[in-house]
């Protein structure tokens, strides 16, 4: 318990003092090789510590407050980082580009959770589709009846829906059906072994096939591999992120690679 108080302490501290920060990962698209967007990452640049991840510093503090309004500066700082990729992006390519951060159940039930989302979209002046949610199977599956109201509002005002580390499609999608998704996102231990193993490449080829007979998009996790990519790409998974690709960087970086427009160049059938 005292470990919890003081990581809540210093946490509130943290947000008052700004030194949380948001590096982004990009999203490719593995036909094109373009970034069509980024996902946003949270890093905690510790006093002390130095630069932390979330799960050195968020394991304790799940269902507080502080969480609440640590997922309201993501957001707000997610939506000012996309509005001024697509300022620079005015005089070049129109296609918009997505941001893409992880929301929690426990975000989506709040009851006040889809007007702060508007509200930032309106100070950022966000069109429909730019601004993405990734929630958790699992967050989905236990408070499917208290997140469904909010998904199916943030749905109607042009948010994008994801459900993250996909895990068990089978069993989920009845469940999962009722929440307006847009896309799955093919986890991490589904990737590894494409291209080598059987048994992977008939688990991803059955959620691709599963997740486009329902309309929704496919996000291959944590590729960081050739086979897997190419693999990927032969079985027609729409995009992927992974350190293939690029890992988390600074916003200076992630805004050039959105500017350029392509991070990798998809294979050959032919590729090894």
């Amino acid at each position: 318990m005292t470990v919890q108080v003081d990581l809540v302490a210093a946490l509130h501290r943290a947000l008052a003092e700004e030194e949380f920060r948001l590096y982004y990962q990009p999203q490719v698209d593995l036909a094109s090789g373009e970034v069509l967007g980024l996902e946003a990452l949270l890093r905690w640049q510790h006093p002390v510590r130095g630069l932390l991840e979330p799960r050195e510093f968020l394991f304790a503090v799940d269902h507080t407050d502080v969480m609440i309004e640590i997922g309201h500066w993501v957001l707000a700082e997610a939506a000012k980082e996309i509005r001024l990729c697509h300022e620079l992006l005015a005089h070049g390519e129109a296609k918009q580009k997505q941001i893409w951060v992880n929301v929690s159940a426990m975000e989506l039930a709040q009851s006040d959770f889809v007007d702060v989302v508007l509200e930032i979209m309106d100070l950022d002046v966000l069109a429909p589709g730019v601004l993405g949610m990734e929630v958790s199977e699992a967050d989905l599956i236990a408070h499917s009846e208290d997140v469904r109201s909010s998904a199916v509002r943030l749905k109607e005002y042009g948010v994008s829906l994801a459900v993250d580390d996909f895990g068990t499609w089978y069993s989920a999608l009845a469940q999962l059906r009722s929440i307006p998704l847009d896309a799955v996102k093919l986890s991490t231990p589904f990737v590894r072994g494409l291209g080598h193993e059987l048994a992977s490449d008939k688990v991803a080829e059955s959620v691709i096939e599963l997740a486009h007979a329902h309309g929704l998009f496919v996000v291959a996790e944590g590729v960081e591999r050739w086979p897997e990519a190419a693999r990927l790409c032969e079985l027609g998974c729409d995009r992927a992120h992974g350190y293939l690709f690029s890992g988390p960087v600074r916003p200076e970086f992630a805004r050039q690679m959105l500017i350029t427009g392509t991070g990798w160049v998809a294979p050959s059938q032919e590729a090894d």
